[in-house]
């Protein structure tokens, strides 16, 4: 390539750009004129930058619809738990008005905690949705549980929060695993053994739970090796993951 191209060449990203002085501007075109390879050097310049204008303009547009989907999220998540708190309300003053306790309160209120959690937390909450809706899930209905046993009188609220966890980790666990959160607390562990220890961690507390009257010393013993395994390999990932990190 000739001298003269290789100066015109490194002049041609200020030609593009018009930021050349104009003496550098009548060099170009006068050497544009005569040399087709300069040419054609800048059309792929400005194409390049065209491409590059519209890249930037189309990411623009992107954020800028993100931010107002989470905005109208929020704003909507906010509305429904403006609404959850209307029956709150109502059963509160019938509650007091009918000079009864506050039991159907904290169980209305409670019940609609559940229901929150699968509504208000997926349209508040930006990222990890499903981690965050079935976490806030499994405490709700876990306190509902606790409320209604409590109110009711019966002695099993123990049993049932333990399979209901058991249940909800078999089904949703293997999903909320892929989570940031627990992908930073894990690391590059294997998932399906902390999986395997979460279920069998719950399994041996919901059997616990379930064999907690009979008083059988050998299932206590089993049940307590197997929280034990459990415990050592969720142990074992969070050690790993730090280590990762």
């Amino acid at each position: 390539m000739k001298t003269e191209c290789e100066v015109i060449r490194d002049l041609l990203p200020l030609y593009a750009d018009e930021v050349c002085s104009e003496k550098s501007r009548g060099l170009v075109e006068e050497h544009l004129a005569e040399c087709p390879e300069c040419k054609a050097v800048l059309r792929e310049l400005m194409r390049d930058d065209i491409e590059s204008g519209l890249k930037d303009e189309k990411d623009g547009v992107i954020a800028h619809q993100a931010i107002r989907f989470k905005r109208r999220s929020a704003a909507v998540g906010s509305l429904i738990a403006g609404l959850f708190m209307i029956p709150v309300l109502v059963c509160l003053i019938v509650n007091l008005a009918s000079g009864h306790g506050l039991d159907w309160f904290f169980v209305v209120l409670a019940a609609l905690g559940v229901t929150a959690s699968l509504t208000v937390v997926p349209l508040t909450v930006a990222e990890d949705k499903l981690f965050w809706t079935f976490c806030a899930f499994c405490v709700t209905l876990t306190v509902l549980l606790g409320v209604c046993s409590l109110y009711s009188g019966g002695k099993w609220f123990l049993t049932a929060a333990s399979a209901s966890l058991f249940g909800l980790a078999l089904i949703f666990l293997p999903f909320a695993v892929r989570s940031r959160p627990i992908k930073r607390l894990i690391g590059s562990f294997s998932r399906p053994v902390v999986i395997l220890a979460a279920d069998l961690i719950l399994f041996a507390n919901m059997m616990n739970m379930i064999t907690l009257r009979s008083k059988s010393v050998f299932v206590t013993v089993v049940m307590l090796i197997l929280c034990a395994a459990g415990g050592y390999l969720l142990f074992a990932a969070v050690k790993a993951g730090r280590n990762s990190a």
